[in-house]
This record gives C-alpha cells, structure tokens and sequence, in this order.
C-alpha cells in the first residue's frame, strides 16, 4: 500500500526516474486521502490539504525527508470539514479551501483560526459538498472553483452569500474537473479528460479555446502550470504518470488585466 508523502521530481525528469527528495513520515502529519496541493511562490511554501486531520499543512518549500509543517491549521474555530482542495493568492497571501464553501485563511494562519472570509449558501451554487477543485488567478482578481458540470468564478475578496461573476458551463465542463488559473487564463479538465482553456473573461455555455493532452489522458486527476516554461503540467491516474506539455500558443493568450 502507497503511503502518504509529497514527492518532488526535477522539472525536466523524464521516463520512470527517481524523486530528488520526498516530504515523508510520522511528523509531517500527511495523511492518506489528499487531493490537492499548492506552492506559495512568495513565501517558499508548500501547503495540502489534510481530509482526516481536517486541517491545513505548510511545509518550507525545500523541505525533504520527515520535516514537520511550520504551520498547521486545524480546530474548531477553523470550521474545517473535508478540507480536499485549496488555492494560494501569493499576491495577497491568502489560503482558498474549497470545503461546503470557500474558506480564507491568511497565508501566515497557524493553530485554530477563524477564516477571514467564507463564500456559502444557496446564491453561490457551490453546494455543499466536500469542495471542487479551485483556483485563484491574482493578477485578475478572480476564484475560478469547478463543480461537475460548471465553472464558477468570484472575486477573490467575495464573502457570504454570493452570486458568481461569472458562470462557464456546456459539455467540454462536465465530468468533474481539475483547475488551475494564470493571467486571465483558466486550465480545467474536461469531459474528454483533456485540459481545457478558457478565458476568466468567458461566461455562458463556452466551449474551450484550446484543448491539451486530448487522446492521450486517460483519467486526469490533477492539473498545474509553469508559466515562466509556458507549460501545462497534469496527473493521470490511470496512467500513473505526470505529463508536460509546453504550450507557448496558449500563455501568448493571456491577458494581465484585471475584469471585475
């Protein structure tokens, strides 16, 4: 049986090649049962999702080995549930947990802290599930959080009760998804299982501009960007491989500016 770790490969590795170090063991509190992971690139941090623990791990970004979080956010003032997804504005230095809602965390949150803010209820059309996948673009402002069947966007400072800004749906979004943001540009899987763009911009039924990795994945479970190597990066479950697709194409599409 796998267990939990976090394990870090070189960005040009290739073929069935060795982590260069993995987060591991007892004192990392990693558990089984984690869906999402996001790098703070302002501070240096690497932060998951703990769905038993039901709490928030910051690891240091070089961290390797079994190296405790530096922080940890967990308890009952944190109104945690099934933490499974979670975003970072390293703009604003603030955590996005998709659990029944969106909950906010300042990026420097340790302990049993109340969240800053808290997008939920029937105006939102979140639900009230475990979370989808979400993403925060911060250059637009935008919280990009992917449901079955739709992509919901809001401004990143939205609290309460809220209608989406806008709302992408129509068939290339059904299936469940998986969601990344950059620049005015949304990457979420499809219905093919193929990474689809769109534009923070789109709203209605919108089919993706651009489609990546259609034909080749099989169950994609995980979807990430590089920017800087204008690449497109996606786990695929049934393939049991991390793909990478370098796309300058698509990043030559972003806009910067801000829509809300």
């Amino acid at each position: 049986m796998a267990h939990p770790q976090i394990a870090a490969f070189a960005r040009l590795a290739n073929g069935q090649v060795e982590p260069v170090r993995r987060i591991e063991g007892q004192t990392t509190r990693l558990s089984r049962t984690m869906h999402g992971i996001a790098y703070d690139n302002v501070a240096d941090r690497i932060i998951v999702p703990a769905q038993f623990s039901q709490s928030i791990l910051s690891f240091r970004g070089d961290a390797a080995g079994e190296e405790p979080p530096v922080r940890h956010i967990q308890g009952p003032h944190t109104g945690l549930r099934r933490p499974d997804r979670l975003a970072v504005d390293p703009i604003r230095q603030e955590i996005f947990v998709s659990d029944g809602g969106v909950l906010v965390f300042p990026a420097d949150a340790n302990g049993d802290v109340a969240p800053i803010r808290v997008i939920r209820g029937p105006d939102t059309l979140l639900g009230d599930g475990g979370g989808g996948p979400i993403a925060v673009d911060p250059v637009t402002g935008t919280v990009i959080v992917s449901t079955r069947r739709r992509l919901l966007m809001f401004d990143v400072a939205a609290n309460g009760n809220v209608k989406p800004l806008r709302v992408i749906s129509g068939p290339d979004t059904e299936g469940g998804m998986y969601a990344a943001a950059y620049n005015g540009l949304v990457f979420a899987r499809t219905a093919s299982n193929a990474i689809g763009v769109w534009s923070v911009n789109d709203n209605g039924t919108v089919p993706a501009r651009f489609k990546i990795g259609q034909g080749v994945n099989v169950e994609t479970r995980g979807v990430t960007i590089d920017p800087k190597n204008q690449s497109v990066i996606a786990t695929d479950k049934d393939l049991n491989a991390v793909l990478t697709w370098r796309v300058p194409e698509v990043f030559a599409q972003a806009t910067g500016t801000r829509t809300n």
